[in-house]
């Protein structure tokens, strides 16, 4: 018969690890934690805590009752309790959560729904969209070439300081 190794807490030690260097792309339903390490893109369902590491990216949809994230993540997240945001991690999309964390230094844009009380929205598997197609046809924003800068937003502060700048020279 199979011998489990359990740590102090009576824990198992199962779970799921996505290396470094791995890339999946699919439809993913884990039972037990999981830590990306590496790339994942599509739906993933997790019936317990999800972490991302710093080096880890996921793109698509993701729902776990505690997500923490050191990397990247974008899509449509739901987390049933919560969701921790740390130093240096990026996390963009829509964002459903009992409570969050967000640390300085960290970037979240997203639509953010807090709901404290009552039952959490549904979980809404979202396809992220391609940063490789061409512009987009709603705006009509011309697609962004990543070698120049970013310019402000018309009528920042940051704008209005930047026209007197060049006025000045």
């Amino acid at each position: 018969m199979a011998r489990t190794e359990t740590d102090s807490k009576g824990r198992s030690g199962q779970g799921s690890y996505i290396a470094a260097d791995c890339a999946l792309e699919g439809t993913f339903t884990f039972s037990g934690p999981l830590t990306i390490a590496g790339h994942m893109k599509g739906p993933i369902k997790s019936d317990a805590m999800v972490l991302i590491e710093a080096t880890g990216e996921l793109e698509g949809s993701l729902e776990a009752p505690v997500i923490i994230v050191h990397g990247k993540l974008s899509g449509t997240i739901t987390a049933h309790e919560s969701v921790e945001i740390w130093t240096d991690a990026k996390v963009t999309g829509k964002v459903t959560t009992r409570s969050i964390r967000v640390d300085a230094g960290s970037l979240l844009t997203a639509d953010l729904v807090v709901a404290t009380e009552g039952n959490l929205p549904a979980h809404e598997s979202a396809e992220v969209p391609d940063p490789t197609q061409a512009a987009d046809s709603l705006t009509g924003e011309q697609e962004r070439d990543p070698s120049q800068p970013a310019r402000p937003l018309p009528g920042s502060n940051l704008a209005r300081k930047l026209a007197a700048m060049n006025e000045n020279q």
